[in-house]
């Protein structure tokens, strides 16, 4: 587990989704209070990335008992340094048991704008909505929602792979053993074994070290619909959209620097 620090703070107050609990342990110093003095946010005034900082006056402490961290709500608003002109507002719950310090962002001002992958939108974009939804979800902590949309898209769009491999393959051979796999894929059957059967027609080079990244993905979709957790299923859920966006972009990628071969060759 790891141990509540700035860092670690920084870290949650950027990136974290709404009402999705993290779980750390108290430093041996324990802290006073979840307050770091900077964060680094976008800001919509300057347009780029700036570092925030808390400017309200803070008080001294001396001559008063200190008190430390305890259950209940923080309020941390931040400030642009550099145009002093856009704030953003964290609400955060803790709990605070033991050694043992729980948080959530129950509110955040303004929201936190949803990041979309544009290699995956453009291949999910006859399952658009889903893929929206699926984003949705996780920007409000609903890991296994946005895992049940993702396995739905992934199943959806098995087809449209297949139409990459075929294209990657750029043979007629119906004895290739890739093409037969990919015969085998097109017929009606339960997605775990299409899975199992579009290993076989993945080209090497998206299989490093003979692993299978299709079948990674989709036990991984079903372990977290039937048995991770919110937290779990967030966690893993970048991993999961980068191994997509890998896969797809490769295919897609080859197929474009083949064609775009051709018409050079053609030229000549």
């Amino acid at each position: 587990m790891e141990v509540l620090s700035d860092e670690i703070i920084k870290n949650f107050l950027e990136n974290a989704s709404l009402y999705s609990w993290k779980t750390f342990s108290q430093p041996k110093k324990l802290r006073t209070s979840l307050w770091i003095s900077e964060i680094d946010e976008f800001c919509e005034v300057c347009e780029q990335v700036r570092p925030f900082h808390d400017l309200r006056p803070r008080g001294g402490l001396s001559g008063r008992n200190i008190e430390y961290l305890k259950s209940g709500t923080s309020c941390l608003i931040y400030t642009c340094v550099s145009c002093k002109n856009e704030s953003h507002t964290f609400l955060v719950e803790q709990i605070v048991n033991d050694d043992i310090v729980k948080v959530q962002k129950y509110g955040q001002r303004p929201r936190k704008k949803i990041e979309r992958d544009s290699k995956l939108q453009k291949f999910f974009k006859q399952d658009a909505e889903y893929y929206e939804k699926a984003l949705i979800s996780l920007n409000n902590g609903y890991g296994i929602a946005a895992f049940a949309y993702f396995r739905r898209i992934v199943e959806m769009n098995i087809s449209n792979l297949l139409d990459l491999l075929v294209s990657d393959l750029n043979t007629e051979d119906t004895e290739n053993p890739i093409n037969l796999a990919i015969a085998e894929l097109r017929k009606e059957s339960p997605m775990s074994d299409k899975i199992k059967v579009a290993n076989k027609a993945l080209p090497e080079y998206l299989k490093p070290e003979g692993l299978n990244p299709l079948g990674k993905i989709y036990s991984l979709l079903s372990e977290g619909v039937h048995s991770l957790t919110d937290e779990e299923c967030l966690d893993k859920a970048e991993s999961l959209q980068a191994c997509l966006s890998f896969l797809i972009t490769e295919l897609a990628s080859r197929r474009r620097n083949r064609d775009k071969f051709k018409k050079m060759v053609g030229a000549l």
